[in-house]
């Protein structure tokens, strides 16, 4: 029986992210619980949405920001703490800023879509979403990975929801 904590056939950076993942976990003990019912207690333009639904409207609100270049979404809906994760490594959420600005100068983004959508309540006032993404974006002439899988943890914190970990990975058949 193998008792290794991550096995050594696991790639560096499926290793990397459950460490990250685990140790946004373990900070969150000053998140805030939702209100009764599961909904969140603002920031929804609906005070009856579910935190589901607020979740997943936050994330398509990422990804828009992504395509119009609004870096003033990612300041609000990101925890100044947060990281990204994906191909590129690790980023801070002041990282993913100036990567969102420097995109502006070589990407194209055409479209995108997110489906499949999961929420997993993981402790009082922190939730893992996960989804699908479809993305149409071509970044200094190389059309980009088009199918990713995507994650995101989210916290409640002073009655809104704030990412704190948010990672795109891309498929490895892109067919």
């Amino acid at each position: 029986m193998n008792r290794e904590s991550f096995p050594a056939h696991w790639p560096l950076r499926t290793r990397t992210a459950i460490f990250v993942v685990l140790a946004f976990l373990l900070s969150t003990a000053g998140a805030q619980s939702p209100n009764k019912g599961g909904e969140s207690q603002k920031g929804a333009s609906n005070p009856a949405i579910s935190a589901e639904q607020e979740l997943v409207r936050l994330e398509n609100g990422f990804f828009e920001a992504w395509q119009t270049l609004d870096q003033g979404y990612f300041r609000e809906h990101m925890a100044d703490n947060g990281v990204a994760w994906g191909d590129d490594g690790t980023l801070s959420r002041d990282q993913e800023i100036a990567a969102l600005l420097a995109s502006a100068k070589t990407c194209i983004v055409e479209g995108y879509s997110l489906s499949d959508f999961g929420a997993l309540p993981i402790a009082a006032g922190t939730y893992l979403l996960t989804y699908k993404v479809d993305q149409y974006a071509t970044c200094s002439g190389v059309k980009q990975p088009v199918h990713l899988n995507g994650s995101s943890i989210y916290i409640l914190k002073a009655g809104h929801w704030l990412a704190v970990y948010r990672a795109q990975v891309p498929f490895k058949n892109q067919s």
